[in-house]
């Protein structure tokens, strides 16, 4: 049996359940609008890359590129905050879409 985040100490930021059931899809573009603070970009980054460590890395390296957002576990050890792991590139939350 594998643990869950909440019992490993990690918790998703506040509100993003929330904001991930208010996204809506743009038909037009082919793409899902999904408004985050940096703190839940920070969640979403870390989340891909618990994702990628199953063995999928697309997801969280385009988000990093689209994003500039990334999860680093040598910047999560020196930060005990949440969102101490994500590292903002320059393409900001504007990104691509």
């Amino acid at each position: 049996m594998s643990a869950s985040p909440a019992s490993s100490g990690w918790r998703p930021a506040d509100g993003l359940a929330e904001q991930v059931r208010a996204a809506s899809c743009d038909h037009g573009i082919k793409r899902w609008r999904l408004y985050l603070t940096q703190e839940q970009m920070g969640s979403v980054a870390y989340g891909l890359w618990l994702h990628r460590m199953t063995g999928s890395a697309a997801e969280a390296n385009r988000f990093a590129r689209e994003y500039g957002v990334e999860h680093s576990p040598a910047r999560a050890s020196n930060s005990p905050s949440a969102g101490g792991g994500a590292a903002w590139g320059g393409a900001g939350v504007g990104g691509r879409g």
